[in-house]
């Protein structure tokens, strides 16, 4: 069923900040989104925040005034510091030689392939000035996924740092005709382009002017998921600022006394919207990594007296290091992290740490800007695997299959949110934008969630990464709570290898601590003090390492068919598959080769023997991976 086909009036049994705290539900109103302006939810109801600036740049011009001499921002590691005044001056003179000397105007995009830096911060604000859209765009893509992404909004023009230019987006320039000049972070610029230098040299200039509200678009953000093809979500005016205004709500207050510690990468719409949107807000100081280095945060921290962040958990797992007894990180104690559930252990591990007075963990989709659910400080232990409630200008509601709401507490649907925060749509994917934003203004997520009785949001799993075992469905967010109550468990990940007998078998992938060793039976015991016997997992691997995306999400594919870290011929691969694998399933027939089911045991001796079988395998192996050996022919694993 498409999203567009909306089945009665929804209430959301999720229950909000607003119902927990009264002061915020008088903060907040009801608001409907206007006609004829591009929303895929035109003519909605939802909550918005009373009290909110008409757009991003009003913002800004508020701190010049107030806080002329205040730090705004402080850039790491190249160290530059700048005051709100300076960052003023700077915004207003790019932004009218890109209006005077480049045409740019309103509603035009400009891409930004570039890490934290000046450049990137002044040319946001410019472009967001002119009417204009900003395009973080991922810097860990290919050559070909850049221009992708470049191509898919028509950028006017890119804003490039030279790392990023060389190798990469030079390569490929020459197949984006939309785009019509390129600007090169810093003062110098290789052939062809300009540095951007050239657009923030000293001297007065006219201040450009343009006509912005609220429902004007101000970026495109490409999702963030870990499967798929990234989508360009737009992002309203209205968007940023009602998540700045979560976020410091959420945090307990924020002022422009606090210090902001902005960790993930700025093309992510964590940094932009839940970091240096509420420290706009605010009025505070932003201090912005270009890249993430745990031991220069807690360095940064000390030095910077740093009093809020938000970051994936892994972030702040990773700042549990020796070097963060050796500084004076005391002034953290307004943490923000997560997008998911949490683990038992990085909740309480994070406690003694810090100490917090804020502790939240909150998330949203990047279709839902960046904070849509959170749970309260006050629920951090009570609840703790629990994502909260629904924040002050959002309803969260469940919904089956057939697109109807589910109202009854603890059964599985898909989440959705609607509200302040919920974005305008796919830019140029109409067909795309219909199948996830719903016309009463909810957008869907693609995650498993249920609500409990009590009206807090537990997620479950993304819808496409749930594990099917034996027809009994696996969230494998739980089983990874699990997993981490093991002390010796560092990371764990958990997902589904496709299996003849059972459609699929769950694997975990772990990483222990520093110094630990620990048997795979180890860890099925474990697990089978708090699982189901289908929910504890069969195949257990371990790694140094388990990948992410710039978000701090766990990229799952890889993980399918990795069986350890010497994986450099199929005799070996086959070797560490087997090593994950309970003795029992050793000589049980749930592999196949050509239709030929047979054992681990067989194969292995086929392998080693360099039968034909053994050959074939061997095949089988370098061209598809073990799972060619695992994989059903049913339509779902046929990709």
């Amino acid at each position: 069923m498409g999203a567009w086909e909306v089945r009665g009036d929804v209430t959301g049994i999720c229950k909000s900040w607003r119902d927990r705290y009264p002061h915020l539900a008088a903060e907040v109103t009801r608001i409907t989104a206007p006609m004829g302006r591009g929303i895929a939810w035109e003519g909605a109801e939802i909550w918005a925040y009373r009290d909110r600036p008409r757009n991003v740049c009003e913002l800004l011009d508020r701190n010049i005034a107030d806080f002329p001499q205040r730090e705004a921002y402080v850039f790491h590691p190249g160290g530059e510091r700048l005051t709100w005044r300076e960052v003023g001056l700077r915004v207003d003179r790019v932004a009218a030689r890109l209006q005077r000397e480049y045409g740019f105007g309103k509603r035009d995009r400009l891409a930004l392939l570039s890490l934290g830096c000046p450049d990137f911060v002044i040319a946001y604000f410019a472009v967001l000035k002119l009417g204009g859209i900003a395009v973080p765009v991922n810097l860990g893509l290919t050559p070909t996924g850049l221009a992708t992404q470049i191509a898919k909004v028509e950028a006017k023009a890119v804003l490039v740092s030279p790392e990023n230019w060389d190798g990469k987006l030079a390569t490929v320039i020459s197949s984006l005709p939309s785009v019509e000049t390129v600007f090169v972070t810093g003062d110098r610029a290789p052939a062809g382009t300009i540095p951007f230098a050239h657009l923030d040299r000293d001297g007065a200039e006219l201040p450009a002017s343009e006509e912005i509200d609220e429902w004007d678009v101000c970026a495109i953000s490409f999702t963030s998921g870990t499967t798929g093809v990234p989508k360009g979500t737009m992002l309203m005016h209205i968007n940023a600022l009602g998540c700045a205004q979560n976020i410091a709500h959420a945090a307990k207050g924020l002022g422009p006394e606090d210090v902001n510690l902005c960790m993930p990468p700025l093309y992510h719409n964590t940094a932009v919207y839940s970091d240096l949107m509420p420290a706009l807000l605010t009025g505070g100081t932003c201090v912005i990594m270009a890249s993430f280095v745990p031991n220069d945060a807690i360095r940064l921290i000390e030095r910077e007296r740093v009093t809020w962040a938000v970051g994936a958990p892994i972030m702040f797992s990773m700042l549990n290091n020796p070097e963060f007894v050796k500084h004076d990180c005391s002034s953290l104690k307004k943490i923000l992290f997560g997008g998911h559930a949490a683990s038992e252990t990085f909740i309480n591990q994070l406690n003694r740490q810090f100490a917090p007075t804020a502790m939240v963990n909150g998330g949203s989709v990047s279709e839902s800007t960046a904070l849509g659910f959170a749970l309260p400080t006050e629920d951090a232990l009570r609840k703790i695997t629990s994502c909260g409630l629904s924040t002050p200008n959002t309803d969260i509601a469940i919904f089956d299959e057939d697109g109807n709401e589910v109202t009854e507490p603890d059964v599985i649907g898909e989440v959705g949110y609607r509200g302040q925060q919920t974005n305008a749509g796919y830019w140029g994917e109409p067909a795309k934008t219909a199948e996830v934003f719903r016309r009463d203004g909810f957008v869907l997520s693609g995650d498993w969630a249920k609500i409990d009785a009590e009206g807090y949001l537990w997620l479950l799993d993304r819808k496409k990464d749930m594990v099917v075992r034996g027809g009994q469905n696996v969230y494998c967010i739980e089983v990874e709570n699990k997993l981490y109550l093991h002390p010796k468990v560092q990371r764990a990940a958990v997902v589904g290898v496709p299996d003849h007998m059972f459609s699929e078998r769950l694997k975990a992938v772990l990483v222990l601590k520093s110094g630990e060793h620990a048997t795979p039976q180890e860890i099925r015991d474990h697990c089978a003090n708090y699982l189901a016997h289908y929910e504890t997992p069969e195949y257990i691997v371990f790694a140094q390492t388990i990948p992410t995306n710039p978000a701090g999400k766990t990229l799952k594919p890889p993980l399918v068919d990795f069986w350890g870290e010497t994986e450099a011929t199929p005799l070996a691969r086959f070797l560490g598959f087997c090593a994950s694998l309970p003795p029992k399933l050793l000589d049980v027939l749930h592999l196949k080769v050509d239709d030929t089911a047979i054992t681990p045991h067989d194969g292995l001796r086929a392998l080693k023997d360099k039968t034909a079988l053994g050959e074939r395998i061997s095949a089988l192996i370098a061209e598809s991976g073990v799972v060619a050996l695992t994989k059903p022919t049913e339509a779902r694993f046929r990709a």
